[in-house]
């Protein structure tokens, strides 16, 4: 797969590009940095709003209702065309930020089980089945910066996440878009469940499994987490993710980790797909792309401790939030399973997407929360992420700590 850097455009697809004013970063991290997001048209959607705000005490003013078709009904309504996205959904949530003057001070944006996941594929635009989310996260970026990946014949655009690896909160302000996260899984219960284990009292110690498919070398290791920015801004021209690079920033993740207070880490860098009888907090692995070792029903074993977070290097991890049989692993399975965070991907996002495992577990463990975590650690947006969870969730950093 061939990257290109393009030179700032004017107009990308389903980008909302406007000048910034006030540079002021605001402080984030708070209910009245949430706007919530809901569906008219989807009574699940409507539901999950309110037990939401009334959890989290959001305010009636961070609120705004979009209509489109119901995306809980069944998996064809998954999809949305573009110019349906852009007219029923970016610009209801853009012109709402901008009537009640909640551009700077909205942080995340929170979407509701029964709006669309994906942008139906549109190769004459560039759209090869975008995320809704991931798109959304650009809205209000200035001179984002653009890229063409895939192929000659079938280009697809994506943007390079300012984001990345930043030790800051975010800001609105500082790296323009937003943090879009979504409460969804199979079922209603499901996305209310986010919530609640986001404000469930935390255990300890912290369980992390990491399970890698091979033992890399150190000097792998040591090039983790590769960056397709320079520390200048510039562009990693021999920027690639490989295979043995994805379990290397696992390893890179447990060195990372090690001797951190609270925490008990598992490596596996055997080739045998493993379990844990822990409930965990964080879990890495290869998910269905284990290969001949991987096990369902290991996979389906899994349990997960409150404000825990999974990322699966699995392309198509997120391609329905519906129930469904066969097919690559689910990160909707593990959210039924007990976790509270998931990162997936809608369609083919190639390994360069996948959440750098030693940026996550660093960040999250660190007491940033999810929203945070998985953005600094995504190397892109406008492209096929999605994430679920509460934004807000994160851990407490010390043993005891309420």
């Amino acid at each position: 797969m061939k990257l290109k850097i393009l030179a700032p455009l004017t107009i990308i697809i389903a980008v909302a590009i406007a000048v910034m004013v006030n540079l002021r970063p605001m402080p984030a991290g708070g209910a009245e940095n949430v706007l919530v997001v809901r569906n008219g048209n989807s009574p699940v959607s409507c539901r999950i709003t309110e037990y939401y705000m009334a959890k989290r005490n959001i305010a009636r003013g961070n609120l705004v209702t979009v209509n489109v078709i119901d995306s809980s009904l069944n998996a064809a309504n998954e999809d949305i065309p573009l110019v349906d996205y852009i007219e029923k959904i970016e610009k209801p949530i853009s012109e709402f930020l901008k009537s009640n003057k909640l551009e700077e001070k909205v942080q995340y944006i929170v979407l509701t089980k029964g709006i669309p996941i994906r942008i139906s594929s549109d190769s004459a635009s560039g759209v090869n089945g975008q995320a809704v989310d991931s798109i959304l996260a650009v809205l209000g970026c200035v001179k984002p910066m653009v890229l063409k990946m895939g192929t000659p014949d079938k280009p697809i655009i994506g943007v390079i996440n300012r984001y990345w690896r930043s030790k800051e909160p975010f800001s609105h302000s500082k790296y323009g878009g937003y943090l879009v996260t979504r409460l969804d899984g199979y079922t209603e219960a499901d996305a209310k469940a986010l919530v609640d284990r986001a404000l469930d009292t935390q255990s300890f110690p912290i369980y992390v499994l990491l399970d890698a498919k091979t033992k890399p070398s150190a000097d792998n290791v040591s090039k983790q987490p590769i960056s397709i920015l320079n520390p200048d801004g510039t562009t990693n021209k021999t920027f690639g993710i490989t295979y043995g690079d994805f379990d290397a920033d696992m390893l890179c993740a447990s060195q990372v980790i090690s001797g951190r207070e609270g925490v008990s880490m598992q490596l596996d860098v055997a080739k045998e797909f493993v379990s844990s009888d822990k409930p965990l907090t964080i879990y890495v692995s290869w998910g269905s792309n284990g290969g001949a070792e991987y096990k369902a029903e290991i996979y389906h074993s899994l349990k997960f401790a409150p404000r825990s977070i999974v990322e699966t290097a699995v392309s198509s991890s997120g391609r329905t939030l519906l129930p469904t049989k066969g097919g690559q692993s689910l990160i909707a399975d593990l959210i039924s399973q007990g976790a509270a965070g998931a990162k997936g991907y809608v369609s083919e996002p190639y390994l360069h997407a996948m959440a750098s495992p030693s940026v996550l577990v660093d960040f999250y463990t660190s007491g940033r929360n999810l929203a945070e975590s998985y953005y600094a650690a995504s190397r892109f947006i406008a492209w096929k992420d999605i994430v679920l969870g509460d934004p807000l969730c994160k851990l407490d950093t010390q043993k005891g700590a309420k």
